[in-house]
Order: C-alpha cells, then sequence, then structure tokens
C-alpha cells in the first residue's frame, strides 16, 4: 500500500483547511469509542486507518478506510496528522514513542502510562520530536475543574490546608465494559494497578495541576468485594505537602454515591465544594456562595488537540504530558508505599 503523502509533506501541513488524516491505534480502551466521535465533530478530519487484533474491529472498523491488524504495520504504510492511542497502558506508552518517531502527533487516553518509567520514555520521545503529546483525561472537559482552579488561585478561602478527592464506580466487569477492556483493566503489569490506577490517577493528576509534587505519598490498596482476583479493587492515598494534605480515594467496590461535594478543599479562610458543575463556597456565619462554572471555549478532546497541532502550542492543564507523567510517579510511589506499608519520599 503506498504512503498518502510524504513527510516532506507533512511539514508544509498547515492544519487549517488541509484534510487531517486520523489514525487510531488500539481499540480496547474504553474510551475509545468517545475520541473517534469527538473527532468526527471535526469537519476536515478524515478516520483513515485503524489497527487493533481484537473483535472490535467489527463494531468500530467500518469507520475507518483501511483496517490493519498490527499498529506497527498502520505506522509504516501511512502517512497521518495524528494519532490516537487507546491500547492497553503498558502497549499505549510503546505506541505513542514509535510514533513521536516518526514524527505524529499523538492523542493518548489517560493515564499516560502503567509506569513512571515508561511515562518519562514517552516525555523523551515528545521533547526530541517536538510535536504535540496529549494525555487525554475525561476529567479535563469537566468545566468545574477549571473554574476550582480559577477560585483557588484567587485565594478566596486562604491558604489550603486539606483537600479530598474521591472517584470510581462498583466495577468495569459489573458496569458492563466490554471483556478485551476489563482483560488488561485487572492485569497490573498491562494497567499499572487496579482502581488505584484507574481512578485515583484523577485524583493525583488533579493534585499535581493545583499544587504540583507532593513530598511523599501513602497508599493502602486491596481487593475488598471482589470474589475473582484483581489487583485492587478499593484504593486511598494520602500526598503530603508542606502544610497541606490530599486525600484520594479510587474505587471498583462502590454501589452508590452519597450526594456530599466531591472534591472538597478546605481552607484557612473558608471550604469549597463541589457539587455537579457548581463550586460552592462556604464561610462560617455566611451565606454559601455558588459559582456556576462556566461553559469551556472548546470542550471537543479532538478540536482541542487540533488546536494544538495548529498553533504549536502545548496542551495545558491536566492534558500536559509533563503533568501526567507526575501523575503516574505519584501512582508508582503510591504502590510502592502499599507494598511496604510505609510512607515513600518523592524528592
Amino acid at each position: 500500500m503506498e504512503r498518502v503523502a510524504t513527510t516532506a509533506a507533512r511539514g508544509r501541513r498547515t492544519f487549517m483547511s488541509d484534510t487531517i488524516r486520523i489514525g487510531v491505534a488500539g481499540l480496547t480502551h474504553g474510551h475509545v469509542g468517545g475520541l473517534i466521535a469527538s473527532w468526527e465533530k471535526v469537519p476536515n478530519a478524515k478516520l483513515v486507518a485503524v489497527a487493533d487484533n481484537t473483535p472490535l474491529m467489527e463494531h468500530h472498523g467500518p469507520k475507518f478506510q483501511r483496517r490493519y491488524q498490527s499498529w506497527r504495520e498502520m505506522l509504516d504504510v501511512e502517512e497521518l496528522d495524528a494519532l490516537v492511542v487507546t491500547s492497553n497502558n503498558l502497549e499505549s506508552s510503546e505506541i505513542a514513542v514509535e510514533a513521536l518517531g516518526k514524527g505524529i502527533p499523538c492523542m493518548v487516553e489517560k493515564p499516560m502510562a502503567a509506569s513512571y518509567a515508561d511515562a518519562q520514555r514517552m516525555l523523551e520521545a515528545w521533547r526530541k520530536a517536538q510535536k504535540p503529546l496529549m494525555i487525554n483525561w475525561p476529567l479535563a472537559w469537566s468545566p468545574w475543574l477549571h473554574e476550582l482552579k480559577r477560585l483557588l488561585d484567587q485565594g478566596l478561602i486562604g491558604k489550603v490546608f486539606h483537600l479530598r478527592f474521591r472517584n470510581g464506580h462498583h466495577g468495569p466487569k459489573e458496569i458492563g465494559c466490554d471483556p478485551w477492556f476489563v482483560a488488561w483493566l485487572y492485569d497490573e503489569k498491562l494497567n499499572g494497578a487496579g482502581a488505584l490506577a484507574d481512578f485515583c490517577g484523577y485524583g493525583a493528576v488533579l493534585c499535581r495541576w493545583y499544587f504540583g509534587l507532593p513530598q511523599s505519598v501513602y497508599a493502602v490498596r486491596d481487593n475488598y468485594t471482589k470474589d475473582y482476583e484483581v489487583p485492587d479493587d478499593h484504593a486511598i492515598v494520602v500526598l503530603r505537602y508542606p502544610k497541606l494534605t490530599c486525600i484520594l480515594e479510587g474505587t471498583w467496590a462502590t454501589f452508590g454515591f452519597d450526594r456530599s461535594a466531591n472534591p472538597v478543599v478546605h481552607g484557612k479562610e473558608g471550604t469549597f465544594g463541589v457539587y455537579g458543575n457548581d463550586v460552592v463556597l462556604f464561610r462560617a456565619g455566611q451565606e454559601e456562595v455558588h459559582h456556576e462554572s462556566p461553559a469551556l471555549s472548546i470542550d471537543n478532546p479532538a478540536e482541542y488537540f487540533l488546536r494544538c497541532m495548529q498553533t504549536g502550542h502545548c496542551p495545558g492543564g491536566i492534558l500536559h504530558p509533563e503533568v501526567a507523567a507526575d501523575a503516574c510517579k505519584i501512582i508508582d510511589a503510591a504502590k510502592e508505599s502499599a507494598r511496604a506499608g510505609k510512607e515513600v519520599p518523592l524528592a
């Protein structure tokens, strides 16, 4: 199969009016359908190639011009303008490193990698390629995330000393994830952990963006509720900063959640609680103040990534590869802490 265009031609492309040739590597990440749909909304994007060797190709394959069993073959044959990477967490890092080495911008579905070492390899490839790399956290498209950050930066509750954030559901298999997604989620090597990697990762990347890297990490994790083997189905992680702690909870074990605020941030002069899309300010002896989070100017991951390709700007916030890599570092420390039963320093 002949290449669609030369590498030199890609270098001259503006991505403003040209057709954007999109490839997808891997279909086993359960978020892949949403990312494919996001590119279908971009007027000049064309789904040209997909690579996967599971029966999931029967569902997603017809949306693409060409199909491959091997992502390596696809990268060798196709001339892509952008690659969506949605395999397991171990393989996704390998795919991204190779694609970046070929000069292809990459949108990698969260959490970036199964380990901090793999995340570092991705950063090295990104810096060498000087092509966009975005780690797509679905949380990034929640307006409250950005409104809470804005309000904290304004200092409305004074010096922050505590945050807690809870995330999860009652299990991938229990909520109906497809068996190919479930298979690698339940494999520590392919996922990085269990609920710890899946859902504490959201809290880790949020705290990294809000507060930077913590001084140390303490964690507990176990299989508390499943009658089958998983790396863990519930985990609690404590991040220690100077005069600040963050408690992250990730679960595959909880049937239903209460209606309390999530996340909650305490400062010396007040508290913020997030309820849906509202960030509510609480102060002793005063009426609560509701801040409705404004809509994002761009809320489509594909459109945002294309804008990065057009402008050369690096993805911001929790989409930034360095922020996501540090979240991997936090999760690695949490695994070590749970294994050793003690606090693990990050410095």
